[in-house]
């Protein structure tokens, strides 16, 4: 069930800083760091950082709105005082994207999915949500999105570990024919993060809800890309799921081309020939990780890979 793979070029820790790239503030090559400022809600929460693109297209927009629904500094933007609701601000953001994505302002709203993301920080609203946005918008707002991937593993009656690698349809708009994790997605505003697992279990991989019902959360990963799109830092929870070893995964939605079902050292050759989608590769090493496939003993950069797969990022979550 394997392809012939690049070239084991590249070390974990370089496919790890691959996806978590958006320089640290100890780093002293000031050049690379973005020209962002934050993007504030009324009450002075930051919920996101803006390119200078952004915020040119940002001014221009507030110029045809009375009242302007931005203030917009050197150092910051933030919602007007009268965007001070879940509904004004959803509203603003929604007229905003649509007349970007009218006027073809950015690529990143060429992918446009009609699936909803919560953006968090208003502790006025139920479970902290200020607003709800289309998610391909996300990375022009810098804001802190939230996704769930699934490990789908088996054991063979030997005992031997095995993972089931999804390949990424040809025709999907972002990452199309890279490897995958056997199951992903973003989690949308109207869905838990264990009932996305399960509603994707079943669209990517056609399995039942009785078996995804006993997908293990393991905990998360986070990182910070900066990507052609835009500012993009993530929040991915991590379920393990082993996966009984007469059940095979298969593509349903179109979103999956082939599932291919590995060993362990077929598994790390393939993420050393960087053929994963990066965060995806993360998802994995993470795994490996918890699993002792990679330790402290063959892995010189082991904590490091450690900090940068649980990146801090600074921005409001949801509460319960």
């Amino acid at each position: 069930m394997s392809e012939p793979s690049k070239s084991s070029s590249y070390s974990f820790f370089n496919i790890v800083e691959k996806c978590d790239n958006y320089p640290y503030s100890d780093n002293t090559k000031s050049s690379s760091k973005p020209n962002d400022i934050p993007l504030l809600l009324d009450n002075d929460i930051k919920v996101g950082l803006l390119l200078p693109p952004t915020v040119e297209a940002l001014k221009e927009y507030n110029r045809l709105k009375e009242p302007n629904p931005f203030i917009i500094e050197d150092k910051y933007v933030k919602f007007a005082a009268h965007l001070n609701t879940f509904e004004s601000r959803t509203e603003i953001v929604k007229q905003l994207f649509n007349t970007w994505r009218e006027e073809k302002i950015f690529p990143a709203l060429s992918g446009w999915r009609d699936e909803l993301y919560p953006i968090y920080g208003d502790p006025k609203s139920p479970k902290n949500i200020a607003f709800v946005m289309e998610r391909c918008a996300a990375p022009l707002f810098g804001v802190l999105t939230f996704g769930v991937h699934l490990n789908g593993y088996t054991r063979t009656e030997q005992g031997q570990l095995k993972m089931w690698i999804a390949k990424r349809a040809r025709t999907k708009p972002t990452w199309p024919g890279w490897l995958d994790n056997a199951v992903a997605g973003g989690i949308p505003y109207t869905l838990s993060v264990r009932e996305c697992v399960i509603k994707e279990a079943m669209e990517e991989a056609s399995l039942s809800m009785e078996i995804a019902e006993k997908a293990v959360p393991v905990g998360a990963i986070s990182y910070f890309t900066v990507s052609q799109r835009g500012l993009q830092p993530e929040i991915q929870y991590v379920y393990d799921l082993e996966i009984p070893l007469d059940v095979e995964p298969k593509p349903l939605d179109g979103e999956v081309e082939c599932f291919y079902l590995w060993d362990m050292d077929e598994l790390v050759k393939h993420i050393k020939a960087d053929e994963f989608k990066p965060n995806c590769a993360l998802v994995v090493i993470d795994f490996l990780i918890r699993h002792s496939i990679i330790d402290p003993n063959n892995e010189p950069d082991y904590l490091d890979i450690l900090n940068r797969i649980h990146r801090r990022l600074d921005f409001p979550t949801m509460t319960i």
